[in-house]
This record gives C-alpha cells, sequence and structure tokens, in this order.
C-alpha cells in the first residue's frame, strides 16, 4: 500500500499559515493590502490583547460577491490573476489566494461584506478552518473581517509570541509602513478601545509623516522626486543632522507594497554620501512606481522581498535624486530652532566646542572637557592635511610601526585594572600636528597621541564607573525635556525603559507618544543631554538580547566617544600636556573605548632606519637568507 497521502485541506492551511502567519501583526498586514485592494479609501484596524484576542479589520472598499465568499477560504482562489501572464503584470498587493484560509485555519474567523448591487450582505463564520454558516446579512458598506483568539489550535505558536507591549509595536509598524505607501487612504489604529493612530487620507505624505514620526521630523524631511524611461521616484529624505542608530526608518515601496532591499538601501546612503556618521541612518520614505512586468513579487511568502530588473539603473536614480537634493538645499542647521526649543539657562555654562577649528581649548580635569578660552582666538589651520596611513600600507618597514598593544579585544573591561600592565611611559609634549595628534618624546623615543581616541578612553573609564553604580544624586531640571518617538517604538521602549533606569534615568510617560525627563544622574552631564538621550533610547531599541553588563560598556563608550574632543582641534599647549597626564592615569591608557590605539611609538632604532642612520651589513643579510633556507 502507498504511503503518500494526500493532506486534506484544512490540515495543508495549517501548514501555509506556519509561513504566512507568523505573528498578529502578519495578519493584519495581509487583511490590509486585501482591503487595499478592494479600493477602500478608509480602513480601521481594531486590536485586543495586541491581536490575540481580536483582530477586526473594517473597510469600504468594493466587497465580496454573495457566491464569492466561500470561495474565499479555498487555497489558491483569488480574483487578482487569472492566468500565467498575469504573473509578469500584477499590480495588487495579494495575488496568491492563500492568506485568508491560512488565517482562518488557525483561529475563530467571521467575515461580513457586500457590494452595491446586491439587495443584502453576507456572513461566513468559520473555526479552524471549517465553515459553520453561511448566512445572508443587511447590507453594509465594504466588508469587516474578524479574527479571534489566534492560534487557538496551535498552542506551540503562541510559545514564540513576545511581550504583547512588542507584538503591538509590530502591528504599529505595519499601519505605519501601509499609511506611508497609501497617503491617499485614511488609517485609524484602535488597540483596547483607544484610538492609537489615525491618518487623514488626503494625498499628502508629509502630513502622514508627521503622523508617524512627529512634526518636527517632518520639518526636517526634503522632497525628492526623479523619474527615467523606466522608474518614478517621489518621496522624503530626512537633513543628514537627523539620524538614527538602525535602518529601521528607511521606508521603501514600489508600486504601493512596502519591501526589504539591501541594495537600494546602500543607494540611498551612497546619495548621502560622507553626510552621515559612521553607523548612523537616515529617515527615509521613497515611493517607486514601476512596470510590473520589472519585478518579480512572487518570491517570498511575505512579499517584502522582491526581484527587480534593471536594479543597477534603479539604484544609480535614488542616488542622483539624494545628491541634487542635497546640492540644492542649505544644509546648515537652523540655530532657531536651539533657541526656540524647551531649553532656558539661569547660570551662564561654558560653551562646549564641538567642531570649531578657530578657537584655543582648555582642558577642565574635574568636568573632563574642553572649553573655549574666549582670551585667545587665533586664526584657523587650514593647510592640506596628507593622508595618515596604516602600518600595512606605510612605505616604511612594517617592523618600524610600532604599537605600544598589539592586541585589544572590544569587550566590557573589569574596573578591577589591568593584569600585568606596564608601566605609561613618561612622556614629554611637544606638538600638535594636524590639529589631530600630539607629538611626545620619551627616552626610548617619539610616541604620537590620538587626541580624540585618547580622551575617548578618559572619558570612557570616568563613565564606567559611574554608569556602573546607579548613584542616588540626581540633577533636577530647570525645564523638563521631553522625547517624542513613533508610535511602535514608543510601545517598544515602554517594554524597555527599566534599562536606562537601571543606568539612573528615568522616563515617565507624558502625552501621546511622548516621555518626560524631569531629572539626570550627576554623572550624566547636561551638554547634549537630549541627542544622548536620544541615542540611548536608539541603542536600546536596536538590542534584541540584553545584557546590563554589556549595555553599560555600550553605554558608556557611546557617551565617552560623543562627548570626546574631535579631530582637527588646535590644543594648546597646556591643554595638551593635561590630556597626556590624565590618559597616563587610566587603567588602560593603550586602547579607545572601541579597541583603536590611542598612542603609537617610534623607538630610536626605528627613527635611525628611517633615516638610514643604521644599516644592514652585506654580511648579515646573507645570515638572514641563510637562516630562511
Amino acid at each position: 500500500m502507498g504511503k503518500i497521502i494526500e493532506l486534506d485541506e484544512s490540515l495543508a492551511n495549517q501548514i501555509a499559515a506556519g509561513e504566512v502567519v507568523e505573528r498578529p501583526a502578519s495578519v493584519v498586514k495581509e487583511l490590509v493590502e486585501n482591503s487595499i485592494d478592494a479600493g477602500a479609501t478608509r480602513i480601521i484596524v481594531k486590536i485586543q490583547e495586541s491581536g490575540l484576542r481580536l483582530i477586526e479589520v473594517i473597510d469600504n472598499g468594493t466587497g465580496i460577491e454573495k457566491e464569492d465568499v466561500a470561495k474565499s477560504l479555498k487555497r489558491h482562489a483569488t480574483s487578482k490573476i487569472k492566468n500565467k501572464a498575469d504573473l509578469f503584470k500584477i499590480r495588487t498587493l495579494g495575488f496568491r489566494g492563500e492568506a485568508m484560509p491560512s488565517i482562518a485555519s488557525v483561529s475563530e474567523f467571521s467575515i461580513e461584506t457586500s457590494v452595491t448591487d446586491e439587495e443584502s450582505g453576507t456572513r461566513l463564520v468559520s473555526h479552524g478552518g471549517k465553515v459553520d454558516a453561511l448566512e445572508a446579512i443587511a447590507q453594509r458598506e465594504g466588508t469587516k473581517v474578524t479574527v479571534q483568539n489566534l492560534f487557538y489550535n496551535t498552542p506551540a505558536r503562541l510559545k514564540y509570541i513576545r511581550s504583547l507591549q512588542a507584538e503591538l509595536s509590530h502591528i504599529t509598524d505595519v499601519i505605519n509602513r501601509q499609511s506611508m505607501a497609501h497617503p491617499e487612504i485614511s488609517f485609524t489604529l484602535i488597540n483596547e478601545g483607544r484610538e492609537l493612530m489615525k491618518t487623514a487620507g488626503n494625498g499628502d505624505l508629509r502630513q502622514v509623516i508627521a503622523s508617524v514620526y512627529g512634526l518636527p521630523t517632518a520639518k526636517k524631511m526634503l522632497k525628492v522626486e526623479a523619474e527615467d524611461l523606466d522608474f518614478t521616484i517621489s518621496g522624503y529624505v530626512s537633513l543628514p543632522e537627523l539620524t538614527r542608530a538602525n535602518r529601521n526608518y528607511i521606508t521603501l515601496m514600489i508600486n504601493g507594497r512596502f519591501i526589504k532591499n539591501f541594495l537600494l538601501n546602500r543607494a540611498i546612503l551612497e546619495g548621502y554620501g560622507n553626510r552621515l556618521m559612521v553607523g548612523r541612518f537616515p529617515i527615509v520614505v521613497l515611493s517607486i512606481e514601476i512596470d510590473p512586468q520589472l519585478a518579480d513579487v512572487n518570491v517570498h511568502p511575505t512579499k517584502q522581498e522582491v526581484r527587480l530588473s534593471k536594479e543597477r539603473e534603479l539604484m544609480r536614480l535614488i542616488t542622483e535624486a539624494i545628491q541634487s537634493v542635497f546640492v540644492e538645499q542649505t544644509l546648515i542647521p537652523d540655530a532657531l530652532e536651539n533657541l526656540n526649543s524647551r531649553r532656558v539657562k539661569v547660570e551662564e555654562q561654558p560653551e562646549v566646542v564641538r567642531e570649531s577649528k578657530s578657537a584655543n581649548l582648555y582642558y577642565d580635569k574635574v568636568s573632563q572637557d574642553f572649553f573655549v578660552d574666549k582670551t585667545q582666538v587665533r586664526e584657523t589651520y587650514n593647510s592640506p592635511q596628507e593622508k595618515v596611513l596604516p602600518p600595512e600600507e606605510a612605505p616604511s618597514t612594517p617592523s618600524i610601526f610600532e604599537e605600544v598593544v598589539l592586541e585589544e579585544k572590544q569587550a566590557p573591561e573589569s574596573s578591577k585594572g589591568i593584569e600585568g600592565k606596564t608601566a605609561f611611559p613618561d612622556l614629554e609634549y611637544l606638538a600638535q600636528l594636524h590639529a589631530t595628534y600630539l607629538l611626545c618624546q620619551a627616552q626610548d623615543g617619539l610616541y604620537i597621541i590620538d587626541q580624540h581616541a585618547a580622551q575617548e578612553r578618559i572619558k570612557y573609564e570616568y563613565w564606567r564607573d559611574k554608569i556602573g553604580e546607579v548613584s542616588m544624586d540626581q540633577q533636577i531640571l530647570l525645564a523638563p525635556y521631553i522625547f517624542s518617538l513613533p508610535k511602535n517604538d514608543f510601545l517598544m521602549f515602554l517594554d524597555r525603559k527599566h534599562i536606562l533606569e537601571e543606568a539612573g534615568l528615568f522616563l515617565e510617560e507624558y502625552g501621546e507618544n511622548q516621555f518626560i525627563l524631569r531629572e539626570h544622574p550627576t554623572w550624566l552631564q547636561e551638554n547634549d543631554l537630549e541627542e544622548t538621550v536620544y541615542e540611548m533610547i536608539d541603542e536600546i531599541l536596536l538590542t534584541k538580547e540584553f545584557s546590563v553588563k554589556k549595555y553599560r560598556h555600550d553605554l558608556a563608550t557611546m557617551v565617552a566617544c560623543k562627548s570626546s574632543i574631535k579631530a582637527n582641534h588646535p590644543l594648546d599647549a597646556e591643554s595638551a600636556r593635561a590630556l597626556v597626564k590624565e590618559l597616563a592615569t587610566c587603567e588602560n591608557p593603550y586602547s579607545c573605548a572601541h579597541g583603536r590605539p590611542t598612542i603609537v611609538h617610534f623607538n630610536g632604532g626605528d627613527l635611525e632606519k628611517m633615516f638610514r642612520r643604521r644599516q644592514e651589513t652585506h654580511l648579515s643579510k646573507a645570515a638572514s637568507w641563510k637562516n630562511i633556507n
């Protein structure tokens, strides 16, 4: 007797649901896409318990005809394609006919729908994919799909569901993406009877961006438009000053479909060029219209991966479009924004310099900051700076370039010190090179110190100890800071804000999608407090697995790097000597928090070799070849 059997339809649908219905957000995505394909201009999504108890999607679309309602739960039954040729000209978001039967197979499912030319509507009720009722109802506008008790018959799936707040965040993200892909549609998301978000549906993408990311973000978005024979691009990109710690804020749509594409993301970053800091990513919303024959969306069950013909041409168009926007715009940050912000200084504080090249600086050992010496101002040093080659690319022998520490590991460091630490050399400061490197000498040769890496090490050890122990000492803010987040990030951060509390930062819920900070720990200086806290929030949202020890290391590293003196900053001799002296007191003075060397050493022999004062004899070379052979 044969062993191969044909699975019944209910079991086949449950298997398909494993790919199509990963979580409640997957259900919301599929149902909303059906509403969009039905021509809806108004879509309302209601959820309870983050979609596990209830998901209800109501639209004003064309509806489903009476004889087609039962067919909608059949696998591969669809009205969107009719033959093989249609696969190459897909303009709808759905086309496989898998979503509805897959959702119904793992839930208690019902649908109410009608079309305008029918006297009555139709209601279908099913449990686990099996139809329990199919009946006529009073005519209604559009369609209402209700999904209850999701995964009730697949309990193993429930074990992989994360916290309700995280699932709600994923659902919110789906609605955010769809609203940006279709600004002409009004979206409303209601959770437990409370409205979380709503868009106007007037076709204004910038207004949708304001609803999703907030008005301050929308004001810093630049419009992008470009087209050629195959592609039409439109959307918004953020000013280079407005960035995030991950790519999640890059939203790409092709023919109204949200997609993920690494190469197109890279084209966006190339458009920004060196305007972005390393590890920072812009906020981007781009809509791409393309001939359906140039895009294959039948690649992945979620349809978020798309294969594109002429992909290189599209990449070039995106890059050039973004570059042209920045050429036309002035990228100087608006100083008035700082004046109109929520901060009022009661006491005059020293002015921290970050990118200025025109002022001398002095070093405050107590606060470990560089400040403007307003009594001494000199002209900027603007001579061209030659490229510093790494040792493997330098024209000299590799042995000439000797790092003080040959191997460093990026790992959280112990506060107990470095075992076997050698004595830091007694250095005499000589001069500053290219406003970036400090030249020093000792009895055993020449030392070159990277001023940014050196202060980063000093500040890292300072903040590592401060963050490692949450002090009860708090500084009350005269004017609190308000932090606004997109709804999905706001919900995700609610689950994780205790992480900041372990470091002494207490954010309270305040208004719609906002947190308020009324005080800050004394270890965290008030300069750049707002930007630093946003950086911390980004880091927490980016990290899926959390370790308190690693987090404190990463947090100290980030704060140290951001607040340290940068390259191309002139230092007077007194400030430079103070920096060298502070570096010598560090537990590990030889590398910054990222593992880069703070100091390199040329011994006397190296210098003699470079100037050919010490040359090998023919006999020594012959001996060397003999040893090799």
